[in-house]
């Protein structure tokens, strides 16, 4: 029997496994607005990937629900949809819903306080706040922002996702 090798990019990037079983995320996106090619934009430094797992672990441990993971970087870390998002460093993340719905189709905003569950999202936040490799987190509730510090942020059209940007080494440069 082959095992198959997770596809790795151009900069030595991996791409985020796309459905693993039992996995405490699921993915969404899209490149340039084109359906069907969000894993072209999910490949992620190694320290990133390990963030991810670390993180789903300590999720799953409280919350049997899955969050949402969009885009990373494209395999050779060019500009696509995003100012940002070319080192493997940067990921987009979904709020965490009421209604545990999942999928491309699984928006939403901090916004829609019928599905929006913002106690959860809250201790998502917190969990990746937790890991030393977390820099910032970009999300505009500000009740989110209140409860879990100043390392979580406002930044436009960051309604609807949360932007999580990590350290690319574990010690800061000096």
């Amino acid at each position: 029997m082959v095992v198959p090798i997770q596809p790795r990019g151009e900069k030595g990037w991996f791409m985020l496994p796309q459905a693993p079983e039992q996995a405490g995320y699921y993915v969404y996106g899209n490149v340039r607005g084109v359906a069907g090619t969000g894993h072209l934009a999910q490949y992620a430094h190694a320290n990133m990937l390990s963030v991810i797992f670390w993180v789903e672990r300590e999720w799953q441990a409280v919350d049997h629900r899955k969050f949402g993971i969009g885009n990373i970087s494209v395999s050779d870390g060019s500009k696509y949809d995003h100012g940002t998002h070319m080192s493997g460093i940067e990921m987009d993340i979904r709020p965490v819903r009421k209604d545990k719905v999942v999928g491309p189709t699984a928006g939403c905003s901090y916004r829609d306080t019928s599905i929006y569950d913002q106690a959860a999202t809250i201790k998502l936040v917190r969990i990746f706040l937790k890991h030393p490799m977390t820099r910032t987190i970009l999300f505009n509730d500000p009740e989110v922002q209140k409860a879990c510090g100043p390392r979580v942020k406002s930044w436009k059209k960051h309604d609807d996702h949360l932007h999580i940007a990590i350290r690319e080494n574990l010690c800061p440069p000096a």
